[in-house]
């Protein structure tokens, strides 16, 4: 004849208090999660074409409220990690989120990699 063994009563409420409180605090981060990201825009870096010694085509998407204006700033770097370019593009309101863009950058001298650094509305700057 086996007997079940259970856990002391003051031990099985603090399992039960440990675990309310891991669930209440994973709870409270996804909240502050997606209460910092809510309503910002977002990019995403889709890639680039060196087109001459002087010029970058900077590809991204951006992820946005549509009927709000956004800019975005910019760059080029060459093989040694140098700014050769720097610009801000302002993209209008659009009928829908997200959105692909193309831009060209001006540089200095030849660039090996173009990207988007920041975007932010352009009633916010």
């Amino acid at each position: 004849m086996s007997t079940t063994t259970r856990p002391p009563a003051n031990r099985r409420t603090w399992w039960i208090v440990g675990t309310l409180g891991v669930a209440a605090m994973t709870a409270l981060a996804v909240w502050f999660g997606i209460a910092a990201t809510a309503g910002k825009v977002h990019w995403f870096n889709a890639g680039f074409d060196v087109v001459s010694d002087e010029q970058v085509d900077i590809r991204f998407d951006v992820r946005r409220d549509p009927s709000r204006a956004v800019v975005c700033d910019l760059h080029a770097l060459d093989a040694h990690h140098a700014r050769v370019g720097t610009g801000q593009v302002t993209v209008p309101p659009a009928e829908k989120s997200p959105t692909r863009h193309i831009e060209s950058l001006r540089t200095v001298s030849r660039a090996t990699t173009g990207y988007v650094d920041t975007c932010s509305y352009a009633d916010q700057r």
